[in-house]
């Protein structure tokens, strides 16, 4: 029988929805094509013609499994409700970031709504996992963002005025803690809540996120009264510190309170990604580039290490996550899409990353990336039109 092709990377098979969720990290509902074969179908349908079916009874017994963890996985809550799969994630099979994920995927699935605090570096899959985990396993999920200017407060009640009076009106947080995610069957399933960039917060700030973290014992007071919380709520905080403040002055992070820190049970550390599970991702991201610049990526992935090495040592003070080789990928296919002719993939890395040297905080991180990249690029990392790398630096000719 006639098999479907997988319109990503050529994958034949008569189901698809799991090669594109282990292989692509893409959602059935968001893949552009069919997922079951016209024959399967035809099968299926062959072999349960003339029986009686059933009604679907509920969600016990069908499982998923993330990061080698089994999760029953809650079938009637639909994709909406979910947090999106990220673009082309895959769960790391290789190294520290691998531990770290099965070790986030152990804690969540124990199902004792202890929080958890996420940390490590810009790029490395911090939020990325619980996207990834709500959309596999079908849990509900809300993400609430901190930064400066953000009302936290208002995420449980504001004051609000009617005609006759004022009166306090419950917000978004206060109705995922009490509430839960209500499926079309009337199921209430308790959220995954993600506070996004914990260690961002003031100390204003802090007040309520301490009695959302209480609400984990059961209840929560808000100024609209005392609530019950809905048994199996999670709160997971991801940051860039382990919550002590930062002491390399790359992120706006501050001390967070101990009285705070110490509501959080388990505590993971997020590192980068393993060359070994980075290259499938990238290709797969950027397939066309990769198909047309076979040197490209191996380049790339060699340009990478050599960066993420000179950072471990301290050589570097600066953040080269996934999302920073992404970035890399983007402008340089950017870059391959203006230029149709041209065979010099060297020459459009090279332009491609004029956009990552922008981003450097000074001049010596700018030159010491240069030095880093240039034994992997033909001409060097500085690009032809760029007149900058002509000055009196000993180390460049």
């Amino acid at each position: 029988m006639p098999k479907l092709k997988c319109s990503l990377c050529a994958f034949e098979a008569h189901f698809l929805t799991n090669h594109l969720l282990e292989a692509h990290g893409v959602t059935e509902e968001s893949y552009d094509g069919d997922t079951v074969s016209p024959e399967l179908d035809a099968a299926y349908e062959a072999s349960v013609k003339g029986r009686r079916r059933t009604a679907f009874k509920g969600t016990e017994g069908v499982n998923v499994s993330f990061a080698g963890i089994p999760f029953a996985m809650n079938v009637d809550v639909p994709a909406a409700g979910c947090l999106p799969m990220p673009h082309g994630y895959q769960v790391p099979k290789y190294g520290k970031l691998a531990n770290a994920v099965r070790a986030v995927a152990v804690r969540v699935a124990a199902g004792n709504n202890k929080p958890i605090w996420i940390w490590g570096a810009p790029g490395t899959g911090k939020d990325a996992v619980c996207s990834a985990l709500s959309a596999r396993t079908r849990r509900p999920a809300i993400v609430f963002n901190i930064a400066p200017d953000v009302d936290v407060a208002a995420w449980l009640d504001t004051r609000a005025f009617s005609a006759t009076g004022t009166y306090w009106e419950e917000g978004p947080l206060l109705k995922a803690l009490r509430d839960g995610y209500i499926t079309p069957s009337g199921r209430r399933v308790p959220y995954l809540i993600v506070l996004s960039d914990l260690d961002r917060a003031s100390r204003g700030q802090m007040e309520p996120l301490r009695a959302i973290l209480d609400s984990l014992g059961g209840r929560i007071q808000s100024q609209s009264g005392m609530h019950k919380v809905l048994p199996g709520t999670l709160v997971i905080a991801t940051a860039n510190t382990s919550g002590g403040g930062d002491t390399t002055g790359r992120y706006t992070a501050s001390p967070v309170d101990t009285s705070v820190l110490d509501r959080f049970t388990f505590k993971v550390t997020f590192h980068d990604m393993d060359a070994r599970d980075e290259e499938p991702i990238l290709r797969s991201k950027y397939a066309a580039l990769c198909a047309r610049f076979p040197e490209l990526l191996p380049t790339v992935i060699k340009a990478t290490t050599a960066i993420r090495d000179s950072i471990a040592k301290e050589d570097l003070y600066l953040d080269f996550g996934h999302r920073s080789v992404s970035n890399w990928m983007d402008a340089t296919a950017a870059e391959a899409q203006c230029s149709p002719g041209t065979k010099d993939w060297s020459k459009m890395l090279r332009a491609g990353l004029q956009d990552i040297l922008a981003g450097c905080p000074n001049e010596d991180t700018r030159e010491s990336l240069k030095r880093l990249v240039d034994p992997h690029l033909k001409g060097g990392a500085v690009d032809e039109g760029d007149t900058s790398h002509i000055s009196n630096d000993p180390l460049r000719p």
